[in-house]
């Protein structure tokens, strides 16, 4: 096997385990839900955006490790 076809396999674990992701829903009353919907919403996409922006920083740096190794 080459050294460039083991950097892309090795990138691609990297990757794949970076690609697991785990959502998990707020728990709140129901009626405060139905309240406000909206609210609901946007805290559960801010929950799991702040969540998931080092895996986005991790995934970014192990591109550019790989782009450097294969040049």
């Amino acid at each position: 096997m080459s050294k460039n076809s083991q950097y892309l396999i090795d990138y691609l674990t990297k990757l794949r385990q970076l690609n697991k992701l785990d959502v998990e829903i707020p728990n709140q009353d129901i009626n405060e839900i139905i309240s406000d919907p909206r609210k609901y919403a946007l805290d559960f996409i801010e929950l799991e955006f702040a969540r998931t922006v080092p895996k986005f920083i991790e995934s970014y740096k192990n591109g550019l490790e790989f782009g450097k190794k294969n040049k």
